[in-house]
């Protein structure tokens, strides 16, 4: 969790009131921040636009521990007091909206009652007279975090006699939410088995938002009775929002009978391939990378791990037992 540096605007009188008031709605915020359950997840920054009307910028949210995608607007603060200086707070409801709370004008003005699960994102501070908000009119108050587990499933997924592609794990991702540098972590894993005299090559692919970022065929196992493991690992990287990166490691039992070949990535983008040693039921690490020129802030994109068998024989399996993507 990354917490967001801020400060306070002064009234230009040497000394900011305003500063310990919004010191404890940030502590307040933070808290909420901190048990995952109303929070910032990418952008949604605040800046000062045309009049007073500030623009929040496209992000992921938060409320109540539900995923809203934000997109960018505007949104309007309201005419200030010919008086007194006035503290807003810019937030997105717990229905994924963007809103304005607005605060009551006073000499020491104070920030205003939050909605329950309001994610709170900028306190902005309201001078007398004002008619057009600043940048510098607004504090960060985002709390940031990171990790967060956008889906999980743990029900067996099965495909045998079948030689057409097929997908065992998919994910997607609202449109403001994978933006550039950030990451995502996908694991997989199951079994397989090659009971057959005729060995399956399998096929695995990896695509985001309807692209290729890796694809590649196994060797041919050897036929065995005995069913082996199989692990994948890797990491999206979104270098720009237009070239997304990715790079992991499969492994599969190898050697659970003497002489098994168990099915291992080819050469296709590889990096390296760490050999097996020479022991039973050591596994067998191939190691890989991949592209796509696919813009993540342009709509929502979908992340797929699919395999394809090349014979369709009901002694050639494929199962994964569990899939999880997490936003890191």
């Amino acid at each position: 969790m990354g917490i967001m540096g801020w400060s306070i605007p002064d009234k230009g009188e040497g000394v900011n009131d305003a500063q310990s008031v919004v010191f404890q709605e940030y502590m307040d915020v933070l808290i909420e921040g901190m048990s995952g359950r109303n929070c910032v997840l990418s952008g949604c920054t605040v800046t000062g636009g045309a009049g007073m009307t500030p623009t929040v910028a496209k992000g992921a949210v938060l409320s109540a521990g539900v995923l809203f995608a934000i997109a960018s607007a505007t949104v309007t603060i309201a005419t200030a007091d010919a008086t007194y200086p006035r503290i807003d707070l810019i937030v997105i409801t717990s229905a994924g909206a963007k809103a304005v709370r607005a605060g009551t004008a006073a000499a020491n003005p104070k920030p205003p009652a939050r909605t329950t699960d309001d994610v709170v994102i900028a306190a902005i501070y309201v001078p007398a007279n004002a008619t057009t908000i600043l940048t510098t009119h607004s504090t960060d108050l985002r709390i940031m975090r990171g990790r967060v587990t956008l889906k999980a499933t743990t029900t067996p997924v099965t495909f045998n006699n079948n030689s057409t592609i097929q997908t065992y794990f998919t994910v997607t991702l609202p449109s403001g939410l994978f933006l550039a540098g950030q990451q995502l972590r996908c694991t997989c894993g199951g079994s397989w088995l090659t009971n057959t005299s005729g060995l399956s090559v399998l096929t695995l692919t990896i695509a985001y938002g309807g692209t290729t970022l890796f694809a590649d065929a196994t060797t041919t196992p050897t036929a065995s009775a005995v069913r082996g493991g199989w692990y994948l690992d890797f990491i999206l990287n979104a270098q720009s929002n237009t070239a997304q990166q990715t790079a992991g490691i499969f492994t599969t039992q190898a050697a659970v009978t003497a002489g098994r070949v168990a099915p291992t990535t080819g050469t296709a983008g590889m990096l390296e391939a760490i050999p097996a040693a020479a022991v039973a039921n050591a596994p067998v690490v191939t190691a890989f990378r991949g592209s796509a020129a696919v813009d993540s802030d342009a709509a929502d994109r979908t992340l797929t791990v699919q395999w394809t068998m090349s014979v369709a024989n009901a002694n050639s399996e494929m199962t994964m037992d569990f899939g999880i993507a997490e936003l890191l």
